[in-house]
């Protein structure tokens, strides 16, 4: 067996020292009074169409005192969530979590690109030069 090959050997196994490893933070996802408060109190309806909403809650609403009582620390993830309701069947199709993640690509991060620009080569401007005469 490998096992017992390797067992007998002389010297100490090399230790390797690892850096500490930090992981980001994120948001748990919303909890279940949050999505009542959502479908209970909320002031802004956007009707997708076939019976279907996004339910969500205005910033005045949000500070409802009432509000902050049910759900405490949580009031502030209001701004993040929304519900995706069905009218007709009386039921959640989706909840809509937008709080930023630290796993977004870096492209949306940095906001510039290398690929937001480009260059004709001569033969696309040659096409390009052709088909003005024709129009």
């Amino acid at each position: 067996m490998a096992a017992n090959r390797f067992k007998h050997r002389s010297g100490a196994i090399p230790r390797v020292a690892l850096a500490p490893v930090t992981v980001p933070a994120q948001s748990p996802p919303p909890s279940g009074a949050l999505i009542n408060v959502i479908l209970e109190y909320a002031d802004i309806q956007q009707e997708l169409g076939g019976d279907r909403f996004i339910l969500r809650l205005s910033a005045k609403r949000m500070k409802d005192p009432v509000i902050k009582s049910i759900l405490g620390r949580e009031t502030k993830r209001l701004a993040d969530v929304s519900v995706v309701w069905d009218e007709e069947e009386g039921e959640i199709i989706e909840v809509r979590d937008d709080a930023p993640r630290d796993d977004t690509p870096l492209w949306v991060i940095d906001g510039s690109s290398e690929f937001d620009t480009f260059e004709l080569t001569e033969a696309a401007l040659a096409y390009v030069a052709r088909h003005k005469r024709r129009t």
